[in-house]
């Protein structure tokens, strides 16, 4: 089968009624949501969708692609030329590359890491740790060189919520401060290897606190997570020519930002005016608190 690769979505639209029922169904999905189609990886479109993921590799073939990750380039391509942005292909940066080159590949690392961190969020934890945070007496936030600035960042961010947090970011604090854990205390790391021993042995405080521990990490099999009651996972790794990776501070921003906006949707549940944006509601508190004082 010939495939019309200057638009992809116009080509599987012409070919729809030809389709069987399951191939519809993700041919509908496709036309439907084409950013979730290049973002999520297979087990998740396979879930979205209700079919297998045989069925999602069989359905690219059928209509011409060699397998589902040429599919899913052509469609990006197709939707990165649609956008303002016009970003590159390839988050590459080379030596003759020009000024502009630059900035619109770093802003393409940072969109697609933000995406690949979405996919690889377990959204059945989320509620579970958001009610961590909640309930504990104090949040200690632990971080080394990089990812210690992800640590203060979010201990500012959840002590800005009304959560008592802390922030650890050298190895004398960290074995000082958690030497007195509390057992309702939550203990937050980030590392994105997971091996880093200063966080590592952190964690191993807190466990003989039996302190609750999150792990938000890059790596899903490392020291850090096997001492974790829980992880998050985090996207991005560092390029020859950046040094600390900003997919990686990026991607663990996101997290903090994700999290805190949950406990900000978990704090105003119960009013009545749901019809309005977190922004505005939030408003709305302030100036209920003003007039109040």
């Amino acid at each position: 089968m010939s495939v019309n690769k200057e638009n992809v979505r116009m080509y599987i639209a012409n070919i729809l009624g030809g389709l069987g029922d399951t191939d519809r169904k993700i041919a509908g999905y496709i036309l439907q949501r084409p950013a979730q189609m290049v973002q999520l990886p297979i087990k998740k479109l396979a879930q979205e969708i209700g079919v297998s993921e045989a069925t999602i590799v069989r359905f690219s073939k059928k209509i011409g692609y060699s397998g589902l990750l040429n599919l899913k380039a052509d469609l990006k391509r197709e939707l990165l030329a649609e956008s303002d942005l016009s970003l590159p292909s390839s988050p590459d940066i080379f030596l003759d590359d020009s000024r502009n080159e630059v900035a619109n590949k770093i802003a393409l690392t940072i969109d697609t890491t933000v995406k690949e961190t979405v996919g690889l969020l377990d959204m059945k934890i989320v509620k579970p740790v958001v009610e961590r945070f909640l309930t504990a007496r104090r949040v200690m936030f632990v971080g080394f060189g990089a990812s210690g600035l992800a640590a203060m960042e979010a201990r500012d961010k959840m002590n800005r919520l009304g959560i008592d947090s802390e922030a650890f970011t050298d190895r004398f604090t960290m074995t000082l401060k958690l030497a007195n854990l509390k057992a309702d205390d939550f203990v937050v790391a980030f590392s994105h290897s997971g091996e880093t021993p200063e966080v590592v042995n952190a964690f191993r405080l807190a466990q003989k606190k039996s302190v609750y521990k999150l792990a938000i990490t890059h790596s899903p099999h490392s020291p850090l997570n096997e001492l974790a009651d829980t992880f998050l996972l985090t996207s991005g790794s560092a390029g020859p020519m950046q040094g600390d990776s900003i997919a990686t501070r990026i991607s663990q921003l996101f997290i903090i930002e994700f999290l805190c906006t949950e406990i900000t949707r978990h704090n105003l549940r119960d009013s009545a005016s749901t019809g309005l944006s977190i922004k505005e509601l939030l408003i709305k508190e302030r100036i209920k608190r003003e007039t109040a004082g």
